[in-house]
């Protein structure tokens, strides 16, 4: 990626992501809030921008996750340094309170003009 005649590593470049995430069932809603809280922190600290923050709810999953079969679901969009996703990934897979997570880039998506 170039800007003004300089070339952005791939550590230097910034994007917008998503992660959705499933917080376990059998904690309450106070536990609930205080994860989000946590990992929307660690984002904040590894340099990155919230820019939502959406608790889905207690929702059915399709299949049976760690022997649990419903979750509460938490959807996130923030930006970051394309580097620092990877320690977000760890934090997540070491969190005893999230059993499944997927981070995705985020694409913005408009109206297709049919004529």
């Amino acid at each position: 990626m170039t800007i003004r005649g300089t070339k952005l590593s791939r550590k230097e470049k910034t994007e917008k992501y998503e992660v959705t995430y499933i917080v376990r069932p059998n904690v309450d809603e106070e536990a609930v809030d205080k994860t989000v809280q946590v990992v929307d922190d660690y984002i904040r600290g590894l340099g990155g921008n919230i820019e939502l923050t959406e608790k889905k709810g207690r929702r059915r999953l399709a299949y049976e996750v760690k022997k649990m079969r419903d979750g509460y679901y938490v959807y996130t969009v923030f930006t970051i340094q394309t580097d620092q996703v990877a320690q977000i990934k760890r934090m997540m897979t070491l969190s005893e309170d999230i059993i499944r997570f997927l981070i995705v880039v985020h694409e913005e998506f408009t109206n297709p003009v049919v004529s």
